[in-house]
């Protein structure tokens, strides 16, 4: 037995656990640390399991053990070969990004092509039935094909590029499907078969449910702007300002909203707790519920601020406030923050190239506000300590504020304030 320069030989019974031997043997060497934990292992091994008996671990007469305060190390490997050595140093090589090279191909090259589709259905009308005809074949294909590989290869990431070339394709269809020039009922179309199709996906394919179920949120999001836009007239920067408020508000009571729907809710006429495997199956489908209510509704909160913004210079500052409020959801949105964090970033650089570019007099001012911004972010994400408690309540109170403002931005944007000025209700 070896334990801090000391070694003795001791004999130990086989059949008491090495909890029980360690006391004996800690008094036996007169070694005591108080509050110290002892482990006992072999000579450059792990440490024996306390629970477990010496001849459970193969501990036999003339055996060297060390007992020691802390759990030994695994020993160093040393290596014959020169180039063993070396290629343990560089570490594993890299994993393969063949499939994943291949599904971001095929998703943006098909991107493309709805793009290409669209531009020559606008040149020539009257091929508007057959662009869209060819868009819904490419959509079946697509959910078939996804169906058809899912039991064959279990391949995630082919199911899920395949369910967005599906959802792409079936909204290019439905974009095309109605007459005339691109509308609001076109949009309300195209949404409406992309939240269809993604829904379907995740109903058939066995693929990251949470990419799809942010889809259909945020498609399910522009079919309702739309038909709202066209039920009221609403000019485009009232509708994308309504929605960015709505998004907002949605991201808020998505929590709420996923545990009710998902039967979490906890029923006080309901005797004695429910299974374990029910509470877990609950559990997941709320998660992916919430997951996908956020991140459709920050994607749709991001593409409404913008389109406001390029629609009407007051709503610059709810392009700003809004990309602010996503990026202050980062904190607190685990999975998604790098979500949240895109779509308030995106919003808020575009919102600052639309005040350049279209209130030139105030650019240097836009200027002088990008770099404070820049020099901020590099601060906050380099240079600050960690942010203590109270600071974090601070943070979250700032967001409160944010949040708070977008409302009245919103009723600005929309000329709610006008229009009540007209009303002249303080008239004697």
């Amino acid at each position: 037995m070896h334990a801090d320069g000391t070694s003795a030989d001791l004999t130990l019974p086989v059949a008491v656990p090495v909890a029980e031997l360690i006391p004996s043997i800690v008094d036996t060497l007169g070694r005591v640390t108080p509050g110290a934990r002892y482990h006992l292992a072999r000579l450059g091994a792990s440490a024996l399991p306390n629970s477990t008996t010496l001849a459970h671990n193969g501990v036999r007469d003339g055996t060297e053990l060390v007992l020691t305060r802390q759990i030994p190390g695994p020993p160093a490997l040393r290596y014959d070969d020169e180039a063993d050595a070396v290629s343990a140093a560089l570490g594993p090589p890299p994993q393969s990004l063949r499939r994943m090279t291949a599904a971001l191909a095929a998703v943006c090259c098909t991107a493309a092509g709805a793009l290409a589709l669209i531009r020559y259905t606008a040149g020539a009308v009257r091929n508007a039935d057959i662009s869209a005809a060819a868009a819904g074949t490419v959509a079946l294909i697509a959910v078939t094909t996804a169906l058809a590989i899912n039991p064959i290869r279990r391949d995630r990431t082919a199911c899920l590029a395949l369910s967005l070339i599906a959802t792409m394709s079936a909204a290019v269809a439905g974009l095309l499907a109605v007459p005339g020039g691109p509308g609001a009922f076109n949009v309300f179309l195209a949404g409406l078969a992309a939240a269809v199709t993604a829904v379907l996906a995740i109903r058939v394919s066995d693929c990251d449910t949470v990419v799809l179920a942010a889809t259909a949120c945020g498609a399910g999001i522009a079919a309702t702007a739309a038909v709202a836009s066209a039920v009221t007239g609403a000019p485009t920067p009232a509708v994308g300002s309504v929605t960015a408020l709505v998004c907002l508000g949605l991201i808020e009571v998505a929590p709420r909203l996923s545990i009710r729907l998902t039967g979490l809710m906890p029923d006080i006429d309901q005797e004695g707790p429910r299974p374990d495997t029910e509470l877990t199956a609950k559990a997941l489908r709320a998660s992916g519920l919430l997951a996908g209510l956020r991140g459709g509704s920050a994607a749709a909160a991001a593409v409404g601020a913008t389109l406001a913004a390029l629609g009407a210079h007051r709503a610059i500052a709810l392009g700003a406030v809004t990309g602010a409020v996503l990026i202050l959801h980062a904190r607190t949105a685990d999975a998604l923050g790098w979500l949240f964090a895109i779509a308030g970033i995106s919003t808020v650089t575009t919102t600052v190239v639309i005040a350049a570019i279209t209130l030139p007099n105030q650019a240097a001012w836009v200027a002088v506000l990008a770099s404070a911004a820049s020099a901020t972010a590099i601060y906050l994400g380099f240079i600050s300590p960690a942010v203590a408690p109270a600071g974090r309540r601070g943070v979250h109170a700032l967001g409160c504020v944010f949040l708070t403002l977008v409302a009245p931005l919103t009723s600005w944007t929309c000329g709610a304030f006008g229009a009540a000025r007209g009303l002249n209700l303080l008239r004697t």
